[in-house]
């Protein structure tokens, strides 16, 4: 750690309350409410779900992605219009890449029964957004784990930590990692200093980077780039977070619905790609 510059909280705010239902509680954090320096990330929601909520619905230009916390008590199914069909149990990630586009559902397996997770939208590059649609998944007990002696654990859910390396590999090169820390443990995090970073704050409450910033549960922040250090240590409670970092894209962001693309003639063009039956059925 001599020599490199440990990166700080530069916003923080508690993520956006979507639902509040008993079947359903969601909150939610990325541009919307932390501005452009999430990117490459789009979105993060974080959801307790007792029911299907969604029905099958599009999505063209950037990647689905449901994460599902080992405290979990339910599982999810997915099905989508490749023909995947996968279930989603505790600790499981699913990578729906949707490219040029593709429609997927994804509902709890057994009704009132609690599923805990995160859905987080990650953008394509421009070259990408018309690749070929693929489910990527990987099982609970292939992601890989650091357990540190009287502080934590972190899962390595995708990109590489503390000595390790998710085996999935999507188009967008990201960071995320699910971080579980004993009463005041301490954790430093090594990210490359391009890369933008965000935490949003599962259940707890602890400091964050350089000037030992005061979250908690449902909190999220940004961090600082230019940085390689963040340094986080929990209270006396202990504390879950989620830490995503990547390379960010740069490119123009153009939304309509489930669909993200870098301008509108390549909007118009999804709508009638999905219009017309191009992205398949469920």
């Amino acid at each position: 750690m001599h020599g490199q510059v440990e990166r700080w909280v530069t916003q923080s705010t508690q993520a956006e309350t979507m639902s509040d239902r008993p079947e359903f509680r969601a909150y939610s954090l990325g541009r919307h409410n932390l501005g452009a320096g999430v990117d490459p990330f789009l979105q993060l929601d974080h959801f307790y779900m007792r029911a299907p909520i969604f029905a099958p619905h599009p999505h063209a230009g950037f990647s689905a992605v449901t994460y599902l916390f080992e405290d979990s008590v339910g599982s999810f199914q997915n099905r989508d219009s490749l023909g995947d069909c996968t279930l989603i149990h505790p600790g499981d990630l699913h990578w729906t890449q949707a490219g040029r586009g593709i429609i997927h559902e994804e509902v709890p397996i057994m009704p009132n029964v609690l599923c805990h997770g995160v859905q987080i939208f990650v953008n394509l590059a421009a070259k990408y957004k018309w690749s070929q649609p693929v489910a990527l998944h990987l099982n609970s007990d292939r992601v890989p784990e650091s357990m540190i002696p009287d502080v934590g654990k972190v899962r390595v859910v995708v990109g590489s930590a503390f000595g390790l390396k998710s085996p999935i590999q999507p188009l967008t090169s990201v960071t995320l990692l699910d971080v579980t820390l004993s009463s005041h443990g301490e954790i430093s995090h090594s990210l490359p200093s391009t890369h933008n970073a965000f935490v949003h704050v599962i259940e707890g409450s602890g400091e964050f980077g350089a000037k030992r910033s005061r979250l908690k549960s449902l909190d999220a922040a940004l961090l600082n780039s230019g940085g390689e250090i963040v340094t986080v240590q929990a209270a006396a409670a202990g504390l879950h977070y989620i830490l995503g970092a990547g390379e960010p894209i740069n490119e123009p962001i153009f939304t309509h619905g489930p669909f993200v693309m870098t301008n509108d003639a390549d909007i118009q063009k999804a709508i009638i790609a999905y219009e017309s039956g191009r992205m398949g059925r469920l």
